[in-house]
């Protein structure tokens, strides 16, 4: 069994496929259930899950026989069956003082199967979990393996199909600029031409400007038409936007209950602003995500994480940015590391006062938010705490 490395450069590429595919943790149990039902069904085991790992958290977007539950990485079992080239089978995860799974005691047989990628990176684990004494053999573990290929597929083909949306609404956004850009020229011409109609004592330019002004108003509904046109074909792209007030239902129905478990009161505030102005879903609940993340999984316990969501020029609607603030007064980040944190290198070091590393959710967040062309900033302080801001441009 190969323990994981959280600080490898390997880790750091799985984690951005991880944040690459932006996954909705919460709305997946649906389009895996029958999966998972059918894993158990082949394999004869009580219980089956789907498993994300990011860099603190296993998530289960989908399970048969429990609910859906969310734990700390480092006390599942699936965090090794990623760093195993095949499978994982364990007969008894409870004789192991290294896991601390939320489940009766009963249980303890456990067989997984990475979620490999396309880029061969493994994202999760497919795995069954039965009582002590439960075996497999060689074809209920084929089955298993072509099962978490048809996950992987899935979960590749949500990813493509987002990505052509997301083109899709580029191309539109860029159409909707031309327009704008020639709507002012075009309503010049008109005006002059409009203002020659009444130069009685040029007749010829007062035709040929009236035939330019004839053309120009043809050009403005051309232009308007598209400006207008096609919005019912953005509807899928709408599905994927995001208010924020939204991104704050999202965080806290995410977050909280890890939040609770650690005793931390997770506070978000919604800065005064177009709370209902639309966002690009794309990224944006995994960046803010991972510093909300981050936060409480370096926070004291009893302590409080707080969250600050507003708009920068919220002056105009096509230039605003999305602000997240997270707040934390129990962490420091010595210079070296926010100075690592800032450069491109893939590893994490030590420099989280009371923790070995701070580990790769924070590189994670730059990555994400320069790639939108957005901005991260870091403040900590021994006796205040620290402070990640980060401000993503609108994109819809």
């Amino acid at each position: 069994m190969n323990a994981p490395n959280d600080s490898s450069e390997a880790e750091f590429k799985r984690i951005l496929e991880v944040s690459q595919l932006d996954l909705d943790y919460q709305s997946l149990q649906e389009m895996f259930k029958n999966l998972t039902e059918l894993a158990s069904s082949i394999t004869g085991a009580e219980l089956s899950l789907v498993n994300i790992l990011d860099s603190y958290w296993q998530w289960s977007i989908a399970a048969n026989g429990m609910d859906p539950v969310v734990m700390r990485r480092e006390n599942s079992v699936c965090q090794y069956t990623i760093g195993e080239k095949d499978s994982l089978e364990v007969e008894n995860f409870r004789d192991n003082d290294k896991f601390n799974v939320p489940l009766d005691d009963k249980y303890g047989y456990y067989f997984g199967v990475p979620l490999r990628t396309s880029e061969g990176n493994a994202i999760g684990a497919l795995c069954i979990i039965d009582e002590v004494g439960h075996s497999l053999d060689k074809d209920q573990q084929k089955a298993l393996k072509l099962i978490g290929a048809e996950i992987v597929e899935k979960l590749e083909g949500m990813k493509k199909m987002a990505e052509v949306n997301r083109r899709f609404h580029d191309m539109h956004a860029a159409q909707r600029e031309l327009g704008y850009d020639l709507r002012g020229p075009v309503s010049g011409v008109l005006g002059l031409s409009k203002l020659a109609e009444d130069e009685e004592d040029v007749s010829v330019l007062k035709q040929y400007l009236h035939l330019s002004g004839q053309s120009s108003t043809e050009l403005l509904d051309i232009i308007s038409d598209i400006l207008e046109k096609n919005n019912t074909e953005f509807l899928e792209y709408a599905k994927a936007s995001i208010t924020i007030s939204e991104l704050k239902t999202k965080l806290l129905a995410l977050y909280g209950g890890l939040a609770t478990s650690k005793n931390i009161d997770l506070n978000i505030e919604l800065l005064p602003g177009n709370q209902q102005l639309k966002f690009s879903r794309q990224k944006i609940t995994q960046i803010s995500g991972n510093l909300v993340s981050n936060a409480i999984n370096y926070a004291a316990e009893g302590s409080e994480v707080k969250v600050f969501i507003g708009l920068k020029n919220s002056g105009s609607s096509d230039m605003a940015k999305l602000s997240v603030a997270v707040e934390d007064k129990t962490t420091f980040l010595k210079q070296e590391a926010i100075d690592d944190i800032m450069k491109a290198s893939m590893q994490a070091k030590e420099g989280l006062v009371g923790e070995q590393s701070y580990g790769l959710g924070l590189k994670l967040v730059r990555h994400l938010v320069l790639e939108m062309g957005g901005q991260m900033d870091i403040n900590s302080e021994e006796k205040t705490g620290s402070k990640f801001n980060v401000s993503i441009p609108r994109y819809i």
